[in-house]
């Protein structure tokens, strides 16, 4: 509430509340856990794509070493230069047809999936702290969770995959359509 200016003999008087703007403010500390440099989410993107796109060309016979190099290169100054969802996007596809030349890449597109997933985390976070910011470890596994979740259906889902691959087994077709189910379901679970 604004009151008008009363001078002080009269505010002890009247019993009128101080001037808010003549209080001290009370103190205030603020702690932090153990925190992460933004530079280092970039360093880490520099390891990863590297990872991811040479995983995705693999033991590609058609590919030259020139194009996956040139791959390389150039995905990974993009994501560490400009760490955007885009630049993340064009990374996995890049790797999506990198690996879609094997012809049947098997176990090689189940780790090329987790290495996708682990890029495009580390490249959000990457886009929302500056190289000089920090973010709080805390803040980094906030969605643990929910990734441990992500990550263990795409690999049940990718094993299943493997083990239904030219079977014509019932139960285990059925097994990995469960699987297919519960991963759309854990994907679109919202929180309560």
């Amino acid at each position: 509430m604004n009151l008008p200016r009363v001078p002080a003999w009269a505010r002890s008087w009247l019993r009128l509340p101080d001037d808010p703007t003549t209080r001290p403010l009370p103190a205030v500390t603020v702690g932090t856990g153990l925190t992460v440099p933004g530079w280092a989410l970039n360093a880490a993107l520099l390891v990863l794509v590297p990872a991811l796109l040479v995983t995705a060309a693999g033991r590609a016979p058609g590919l030259l070493p020139t194009t996956v190099a040139i791959a390389v290169i150039v995905c990974t100054a993009l994501l560490v230069l400009r760490p955007t969802p885009t630049a993340a996007g064009v990374t996995v596809v890049v790797a999506g047809v990198l690996l879609l030349t094997l012809g049947e890449p098997g176990p090689l597109g189940l780790a090329v999936a987790l290495l996708a997933y682990l890029v495009a985390r580390c490249t959000w976070w990457a886009a929302h702290v500056p190289p000089r910011g920090r973010v709080e470890t805390a803040a980094l596994l906030t969605g643990r969770r929910r990734d441990v979740v992500v990550l263990g259906a795409t690999g049940l889902l990718g094993a299943l995959a493997l083990l239904a691959s030219g079977t014509t087994l019932p139960g285990v077709v059925l097994l990995a359509a469960l699987a297919v189910a519960g991963t759309a379901f854990a994907a679109l679970a919202t929180r309560r």
